[in-house]
């Protein structure tokens, strides 16, 4: 067995690029519908996003957005009035935004940036969000610092990062896959799994290889079992380093909060989760770690 070496960030625009987030969310050969139907499907799986990402209370302002995706929490700023610019590291993802935006006829700018050299100069914005995405950064660190350069004083942060302290990471990831790779072992256990739960066959076929072919480090571990089985890194965040990494930059008035139990994980058992629970089991547990902060200095 080989170990990975760990992910350069080559590794992560290579991957995000080849696998935009949501892209696979529709397979309407309309463009409108498509972008649509991605929309939708977001915010009915993970309806915390549009309460917490509070996007119509911007108008007027500066926002930047990192990891913009393809567009989506984007459209929703520009809707709302905000002077928005969104940025990806990647060129795949960068192309569908702004086709969504120009099919749209929104205003914004859509640019292809690693975030950890923001390519704007200081004081620039009044708001920086940003939505799973800097977890899975080669240098988390330096991307908060770079937020903090570019906000103007009394400036805001909206940055959500994947919870260490949730259920999905302790039970699922941590307790329950590593459980569960024993099952994958026999070479015809993917097909068998699943039809039996549910979950696609293509998928556990990777990770079996992965399994086979891998000395396994924790950060690899979670990487496979986050975005799938090909993304080459993701991190995980408890309220102590995540509230560390926003004050070593120099923000104040941090606060956090927690949402979203990833019930589709479970597959055909998703549906035995009743939502007022999963809801519940997300404010007290939650895979998404929210993360709010303010840059001293009196708002512009």
């Amino acid at each position: 067995m080989t170990q990975k070496p760990r992910a350069s960030i080559s590794d992560v625009r290579e991957y995000w690029s080849e696998n935009p987030c949501g892209a696979d969310q529709s397979d309407a050969s309309d463009r409108r519908r498509y972008f649509e139907e991605i929309e939708r499907r977001r915010y009915a799986q993970e309806y915390h996003i549009v309460p917490e990402g509070a996007f119509t209370t911007f108008a007027g302002k500066r926002v930047l957005e990192i990891g913009c995706g393809v567009g989506t929490d984007g459209a929703q700023f520009a809707r709302g009035g905000a002077l928005y610019t969104g940025i990806n590291i990647d060129a795949g993802s960068v192309a569908l935004a702004r086709e969504r935006f120009e099919l749209e006829r929104l205003p914004g700018t859509i640019r292809q940036m690693n975030a950890e050299r923001l390519e704007f100069p200081d004081g620039t914005f009044d708001h920086v969000y940003s939505f799973g995405v800097i977890h899975h950064s080669p240098n988390t660190e330096r991307i908060v610092r770079e937020m903090f350069r570019v906000l103007k004083p009394g400036g805001t942060v909206t940055v959500m990062v994947y919870n260490k302290s949730s259920v999905n990471y302790w039970f699922e990831i941590m307790f329950l896959r590593k459980l569960f790779r024993l099952a994958l072992i026999p070479e015809g256990a993917p097909k068998i799994l699943a039809a039996m739960i549910g979950l696609d066959e293509q998928k556990l076929r990777k990770h079996r290889a992965i399994f086979l072919s891998e000395r396994m480090t924790h950060e690899r571990w979670v990487s496979i079992n986050t975005d799938g089985p090909d993304c080459p890194l993701a991190k995980v965040y408890d309220a102590g380093t995540a509230r560390a990494m926003f004050d070593a930059a120099g923000f104040a008035e941090i606060s956090m909060g927690l949402r979203y139990f990833q019930t589709d994980h479970y597959g055909r058992l998703a549906v035995l989760i009743p939502r007022a629970f999963a809801e519940w089991l997300g404010r007290a547990a939650g895979w998404h770690r929210y993360i709010r902060a303010r840059k001293p200095g009196p708002a512009a």
